[in-house]
């Protein structure tokens, strides 16, 4: 949930920002040493699945956090999304690539946003009691 709730922010931010594919690029800019601007396809599927890792990671993280701490999920949810926000801002300090090297400040705002509340959804669905199945077998 929290993938695919975040690659579909990042595809609207990045057709804002002149290309779906813009962010997706420079995240495997990033990875590949290329151009951060660079739209070549391989970049652009690279920066997919790396999101799509670290989406994984990350949502790993939140329920390693919330299962074993204190914390509880608004506040692992928050420390996840800020960490996100700090991460992506270091790697694009460092490499000049990245998602926050082509994203504005407001647009990595929504998409923090984006991911503590896919983080929180995510965890709400995850506990729904199950409704049992759809057939009963020993009805007769």
């Amino acid at each position: 949930m929290v993938a695919s709730a975040t690659t579909g922010a990042l595809i609207a931010l990045g057709h804002r920002a002149g290309g779906a594919e813009l962010p997706f690029a420079a995240v495997g800019a990033a990875l590949l040493h290329a151009t951060p601007g660079n739209r070549d396809l391989v970049v652009a599927i690279t920066g997919v699945v790396l999101h799509v890792a670290m989406m994984l990671l990350w949502s790993a993280i939140f329920v390693w956090l919330v299962d074993h701490t204190r914390l509880g999920e608004l506040i692992s949810a928050l420390l996840i999304a800020i960490g996100h926000f700090v991460t992506s801002w270091a790697v694009a300090s460092s490499t000049g690539a990245g998602a926050a090297s082509v994203l504005p400040l407001g647009d990595r705002l929504v998409l923090a946003v984006v991911l503590f509340t896919a983080l929180i959804s995510g965890m709400r669905l995850a506990f729904l009691s199950s409704p049992g199945p759809l057939i009963d077998r020993n009805a007769t």
